[in-house]
């Protein structure tokens, strides 16, 4: 494989020892005692820059682990083998985080994170071919995988030129316990333990990059089954990906907008909720220049989040369908998280925007970005009657821009009772007073909150 771009090779290793390999203690994230990497080994690993790697899935996206943090803007190096050989370098123009990251009782659980690249990379196949695995059963027990990033060649912790790949074994996650103390409680099914057997513990390893079950083909090539990525290498912990594959895929082909082949045969992002008699919720955001700091979750009346999305592209449309049950109520809230909303805009339409859709109606809320730190609406399906109210909305619009001088706490909740319920009957640009502060206003018997208010007296 012939690459025109000069690598920089500073990814994150994903060590684990073997009978005969060793990992250096004083760098337990790096590779010892590996094989380097020749042109063409492994063309669809990613050199991710700092201490993590990654791996190219589809000719424009590569998953890594959401623990490594937000590449986005970063230059990543595709076909990394070597610091004087070369690569090609692509950005990585967006990332989307696993939403189930962290979540189920396990900071470990389902840790994986796409990036979008700027233009696709097209690799040599001729040798080697990538497969995601989507089959719980693999790994078996004790079966040969292949771990790969770059390394040391001596104890002394002198960097290896080449990208190394070691040979490992998977563990069953009962004999990974029984080795582990301190993090028993954190091995799920949704995580994939590899080390040595002998060993009597996991091994150590880095970030990121790509854990592989390698088979030779008639032919003499090979087929790499992708079968998980590395999560907590220090302790021998991957995430494992047959866990996730349907999320990737569609995340990669609906929400990133991927080419990748199989993208044809993965349902658009307005998903049938209907056939599993659900109601889907439609959401339309259009981001502005600073879309990392965007997210935006929905709630059932449990207050448990069933939903949530973020590390968008800038200035990009995405359309996400998320089915709610019927008779129900949910929370819809959009955050920014430097807490000046979505305003980094330029002419681009409905930059910096959202809208919602229910059940293929009418959108009933189309809003700017303009808040602050967060905004939230709050929606019922068929029947369902609130069993919260929404929190009051900060400023809001008495004209045609959001006022800074009056808000819910200085101008609604101010004066007699009579003259309070009249502000929240009011309108402000088309919204009565109770939608901008429904708390304040349900205090006085007005808007979705005045049943909480009741409820007080």
């Amino acid at each position: 494989m012939v690459f025109m771009i000069k690598s920089v090779l500073v990814s994150v290793l994903m060590a684990a020892t073997t009978t005969t390999a060793e990992v250096h203690d004083d760098n337990p994230g790096r590779i010892f005692d590996g094989t380097d990497a020749e042109p063409g080994d492994y063309p669809y690993y990613v050199g991710m820059g700092g201490l993590c790697g990654g791996t190219l899935i589809a000719p424009d996206i590569v998953l890594y682990a959401a623990s490594c943090g937000n590449y986005k803007n970063s230059i990543l190096n595709i076909g990394d083998y070597t610091e004087t050989q070369f690569s090609q370098e692509r950005i990585c123009t967006g990332c989307i985080t696993d939403p189930k990251f962290g979540s189920e009782g396990s900071f470990l659980n389902y840790d994986f994170a796409l990036c979008k690249l700027n233009e696709p990379v097209f690799i040599d196949e001729s040798n080697v071919i990538l497969e995601l695995n989507n089959n719980d059963a693999l790994p078996k027990e004790g079966k040969n995988l292949i771990v790969i990033g770059s390394g040391f060649t001596d104890t002394s912790g002198t960097p290896s030129n080449s990208v190394q790949s070691l040979k490992v074994q998977a563990l069953s996650n009962d004999q990974c316990k029984q080795d582990e103390y301190y993090y028993y409680n954190e091995i799920t099914d949704n995580v994939l333990c590899a080390g040595t057997q002998s060993a009597g513990r996991p091994a150590k390893g880095d970030s990121g990059g790509p854990l592989v079950r390698r088979k030779k083909n008639d032919d003499g090539t090979f087929t790499d089954t992708l079968v998980g990525v590395v999560s907590f290498g220090k302790r021998g912990f991957y995430a494992r990906t047959s866990k996730r594959a349907d999320w990737i895929r569609e995340t990669s082909c609906n929400a990133l907008g991927s080419s990748a082949s199989w993208c044809d045969d993965i349902p658009g992002p307005l998903r049938d909720c209907t056939d599993e008699g659900l109601i889907p919720l439609i959401v339309k955001v259009t981001t502005d220049y600073l879309s990392y700091e965007t997210s935006w979750r929905v709630l059932d009346s449990n207050k448990e989040d069933i939903y949530q999305e973020q590390c968008f592209m800038d200035l990009v449309e995405t359309t996400t369908t998320v089915c709610v049950e019927p008779d129900e109520c949910y929370r819809f809230i959009i955050e920014d998280s430097y807490g000046d909303g979505m305003n980094s805009c330029d002419a681009t339409p409905n930059c910096g925007s959202y809208s919602l859709n229910l059940n293929y109606g009418e959108e009933f809320i189309v809003e700017r970005g303009n808040f602050l730190e967060e905004r939230m609406t709050l929606l019922c399906t068929g029947a369902g009657v609130p069993e919260f109210c929404p929190n009051d909305k900060g400023w809001f619009r008495f004209n045609a821009e959001y006022s800074s001088i009056k808000n819910c706490t200085n101008f609604m909740a101010v004066g007699t009772e009579t003259k309070r319920r009249k502000k929240c009957k009011n309108e402000y640009h088309g919204k009565q007073g109770s939608y901008w502060c429904p708390d304040t206003c349900g205090e006085v018997g007005i808007g979705d909150c005045r049943k909480k208010s009741r409820q007080k007296n």
